[in-house]
């Protein structure tokens, strides 16, 4: 038997805990395959797409992308508690802690225990994430949050889709929600770019996470307003606002 009950309690726990990141990941996952469907872009992708003029990343196959921001570099070696992994030529933050990694266009051991699989975000985008819940059901309706990445000028964008998720041809008959957001100059803006699915009020969007800002923050504002439930993080450069209920 190869399911996770067959195996002991710490192997079930590490699994659970790769199947949360997976499901926190689902909203970011699902607007990469509508982008895939309408435009031709690739879910999975290896590295070299995204880094073409690199030619370090052209014989890359331990390593792969989810879309153009989210790194994976599995381990592959049986018993093995670290990978070699390549960073190109841009900002990465670590997904545990969102700590920036020091490494640029350069190759670099990770740890990776039985527990952690080394993944890591790239500088420039936002991805929209959801609480986890124990089925893809439950955790459509939980609250969601956005993880905000900066580049090297403090910039960084992204989307959401988001439909009924049974039916079909959602997006010919304009069935669907999809928000841009933008992040310049110490701002983040969301625009709705469709508001064709009603089901998207009743999503929450309870947190964000910023990446990168080597600034200190000492204030918050969200839409106007102050906002007291956030912690800046001068050694990692994380910003974490909480409890948003926008």
């Amino acid at each position: 038997d190869h399911d996770p009950g067959a195996f002991d309690e710490a192997f079930a726990l590490s699994v659970r805990k790769v199947l949360h990141i997976r499901y926190t990941l689902l909203p970011y996952m699902y607007t990469l395959f509508y982008v895939a469907s309408t435009q031709g872009n690739t879910v999975i992708r290896p590295v070299y797409h995204e880094f073409v003029t690199d030619s370090n990343t052209y014989g890359i196959d331990r390593q792969f992308l989810w879309g153009p921001a989210f790194m994976i570099s599995p381990v592959l070696t049986q018993g093995a508690t670290s990978v070699t992994a390549y960073f190109p030529d841009a900002r990465w933050y670590n997904w545990y802690d969102g700590s920036e990694e020091p490494y640029r266009g350069e190759s670099s051991t990770v740890a990776a225990p039985a527990d952690i699989i080394p993944l890591h975000i790239r500088g420039g985008f936002i991805l929209p994430t959801q609480k986890p819940g124990n089925t893809t059901e439950v955790t459509r309706l939980l609250p969601m949050g956005l993880i905000v990445a900066l580049d090297d000028d403090f910039t960084a964008s992204g989307g959401l889709f988001w439909d009924e998720g049974d039916t079909i041809n959602t997006i010919e008959d304009g069935q669907y929600f999809e928000a841009s957001y933008t992040v310049s100059e110490g701002n983040l803006q969301s625009s709705v770019e469709n508001d064709g699915y009603p089901g998207a009020n009743s999503l929450i969007f309870d947190t964000i996470s910023l990446y990168g800002e080597t600034s200190e923050i000492t204030s918050v504002m969200v839409n106007g307003e102050m906002c007291t439930d956030f912690d800046y993080n001068s050694q990692t450069n994380v910003l974490l606002i909480t409890n948003l209920n926008l």
